[in-house]
């Protein structure tokens, strides 16, 4: 399959946080489980490891593909029990924007058709929530996330 056969989801959203304070909660792992998910391990350095897991739900792990402090992480994205398909590319970057700071998620690589339609529409569905989540946990000390959400 050709990359333009490819399918990118774009998710930005604006938080009144600083760039510093918003990279801070997308790389390190106590602030990512206090809006994304329940167990996090995220090394700071390209080629290092992360994982990230919820309760009663997947953990997803791989390698961190870039890193650049304040600026951006790219992750290989894997999903757990369908590893023949291949990974896809998460990029989070943080762009200062007047009072606050524009996140930017970008998860590539998705294919057309069968499985990978259900992993776009899960993936679309799963940002837009976690990152309204982040936004709100930045903004008014509020998570969002329900016991109900699994």
């Amino acid at each position: 399959m050709s990359r333009s056969a490819r399918r990118t989801l774009r998710v930005p959203i604006f938080v009144h946080a600083s760039p510093k304070k918003v990279f801070k909660w997308v790389s390190d792992p106590d602030r990512l489980t206090r809006w994304l998910s329940d167990r996090a391990t995220l090394s700071g350095r390209k080629g290092g490891r992360y994982s990230l897991g919820w309760d009663g739900g997947p953990t997803h792990s791989g390698k961190l593909l870039r890193f650049e402090r304040g600026r951006s992480l790219t992750l290989a994205w894997q999903w757990p029990g369908q590893e023949s398909l291949g990974t896809t590319r998460l990029k989070i970057a943080i762009e200062p924007k007047g009072d606050g700071t524009i996140v930017r998620f970008v998860h590539s690589g998705f294919r057309s058709g069968g499985e990978w339609t259900e992993l776009y529409e899960g993936a679309i569905r799963g940002w837009t929530y976690f990152l309204m989540n982040l936004k709100s946990v930045l903004e008014s000390g509020c998570d969002l996330r329900s016991p109900d959400d699994w």
